[in-house]
This record gives structure tokens, C-alpha cells and sequence, in this order.
């Protein structure tokens, strides 16, 4: 990721909270310029379209998640805490009233340009991968049972945890860690307290 100036740096800011808030479609420059005080046309100046700017803003904001998964790596040591640790990212982000921006995109793909399909599906690849290398090593360690399919277990995972905050719009984050807890304790048969 190519840095960027500050001026453009806090439209991708503010644009990344809109989207994780209210859409891609739920917003426009506008709302951008009266939060920051400045033209439409100095946004333009930085990107040109609104889609322009939907890419820089995923770009970074998939640079900031690997950097927290590479922390996660980092500080936990056992797979079910490092699963957990993930579950406690989206909680988090839904506890603070946004939703993950992949699930936001997702669910204005055919809004979107094509040119965010790539890094759409690279954020889904390497979560699916991270998550999988981790339920692997929880096989290998008998934390879970080594009658898992890792594959198949990192891909409900995965899903579970972007569908479970895309729900949780009209329930709250309780229902991230029910459904977390419920994971563990029927998928990896491991209990756990999130």
C-alpha cells in the first residue's frame, strides 16, 4: 500500500466509517466534505471517484487486519485463543456500532467496481488460510479433535463470524459470542467463555 498524503488519509478515514456504518451506497462526497470542512472538488482532487476512493480505503484497511492477525499470531499461543482473538475483532467493531467492511462491500457488490473483486476475495482467502493454519495446528497440538476437516472448519468459521455480525445489526454483539461459544463448544468441542 503507497502512502498517502493526510488530506487523503482522513477522507479514507471518514469514508471507511461511513461504509462500515452505512454502506458504500450510504454516503456521498458531500457528507465527506461537511465532516471535514473542505470542497467536493478537493476530494475529487485525491480521488477521483467514489470508487477510487472504496479501493484505497480496502486496501488499508486489509494492511491494518493482517497486522492484527500477525499480533494475534504473536501474543496467544494455543489455537483456541487465537481464534478467539479474532472473534474478539469483529465484537469489537460491532460494539462500536460498525460492521466489517468486507461484509459492507459484500453486500453492495454490484454497486462496486470490478477492480475490488480481487482484493474482496483476497480478504476472504486469507482469513479462510489463517484461520485453517490455525485449526491445523490446534489438530497437531489435540486441542481439537483430529477428526476436523481444518478446511471446512476455518471456512464455517469464517462465515459464521461475518454472517453473525451482519444479524447482530438487529440484535447486539451478545449474539457474536453466542455464536462463537456455540462454534466451539459443537464444531472444535472445546469450551470456551468469550
Amino acid at each position: 500500500m503507497k502512502d498517502i498524503n493526510p488530506t487523503a488519509a482522513k477522507i479514507a478515514d471518514i469514508a471507511e466509517k461511513y461504509i462500515q456504518c452505512r454502506g458504500f451506497n450510504g454516503f456521498s462526497f458531500r457528507d465527506i466534505q461537511d465532516e471535514l470542512g473542505i470542497k467536493t472538488a478537493s476530494i475529487h482532487y485525491h480521488y477521483k471517484t467514489k470508487q477510487d476512493l472504496a479501493i484505497v480505503v480496502f486496501e488499508r484497511y486489509l494492511e491494518r487486519y493482517q497486522m492484527a492477525l500477525t499480533a494475534i499470531e504473536q501474543q496467544h499461543t494455543t489455537a483456541a485463543d487465537k481464534l478467539t482473538a479474532l472473534a474478539n475483532i469483529f465484537i469489537t467493531v460491532r460494539e462500536e456500532g460498525k460492521l466489517c467492511l468486507c461484509g459492507m462491500y459484500a453486500s453492495d457488490f454490484y454497486s462496486l467496481t470490478d477492480s475490488l473483486n480481487i482484493p474482496l476475495d483476497r480478504f476472504v482467502t486469507f482469513n479462510e488460510q489463517w484461520i485453517e493454519q490455525v485449526i491445523t495446528a490446534g489438530i497437531n497440538d489435540n486441542e481439537f479433535s483430529s477428526q476436523l476437516n481444518a478446511i471446512d472448519a476455518a471456512r464455517l468459521y469464517f462465515v459464521s463470524l461475518e454472517g453473525c455480525m451482519l444479524i447482530s445489526q438487529f440484535k447486539d454483539a451478545n449474539y457474536i459470542k453466542t455464536v462463537v461459544n456455540n462454534y466451539f463448544n459443537v464444531v472444535l468441542k472445546v469450551k470456551t467463555n468469550i
